[in-house]
């Protein structure tokens, strides 16, 4: 499983809650060709993506990562629709304490400034294992849907 974050601008009229707080059981598409434009992240989305993959929700002008969901589907860079699909929102976690860009995130390299601007972006296997502790420390309560989400069990029941 490789881990990714999902970046948007609620500015832009969207924002996570909306995914979290959905009834929907099924897979909820993520993002399309004209939300997403930046090359390395339709680039990540076609070769690298794939389905059982988990991605971390991060409200950019809020400067928070909000949540964390895992792919439905493999990641895609052209057609109609959605890019790629997140599991349905009853099986994705919303934080109760979500981390913030200083000083939670300042470790991760894809939540600086040197990484770029894209709305998909990869998180290094030492970087996530930092951040999943943070992630426990903050929101004991959530442990065990946390571990069920990033369990390799957890791809079988998308």
């Amino acid at each position: 499983m490789k881990v990714w974050v999902f970046k948007i601008n609620t500015r832009r009229g969207w924002q996570f809650d909306q995914y979290f707080k959905s009834r929907s059981r099924s897979p909820v598409g993520m993002g399309d060709a004209r939300w997403i434009r930046s090359a390395l992240s339709l680039r990540l989305l076609r070769e690298e993506v794939r389905r059982g993959d988990l991605f971390l929700c991060y409200e950019a002008d809020r400067k928070h990562l909000l949540g964390l969901a895992i792919a439905a589907s493999d990641g895609r860079d052209v057609g109609e629709g959605s890019l790629v699909d997140f599991c349905s929102p009853r099986r994705a976690v919303r934080l109760n304490s979500p981390l913030l860009r200083h000083p939670d995130l300042d470790h991760i390299l894809a939540f600086t400034p040197q990484r770029g601007r894209g709305t998909v972006q990869k998180i290094a296997a030492d970087e996530f294992r930092v951040l999943r502790r943070r992630i426990l420390s903050r929101n004991p309560h959530q442990k065990l849907a946390l571990e069920r989400l990033w369990s390799a069990r957890a791809v079988d029941s998308i």
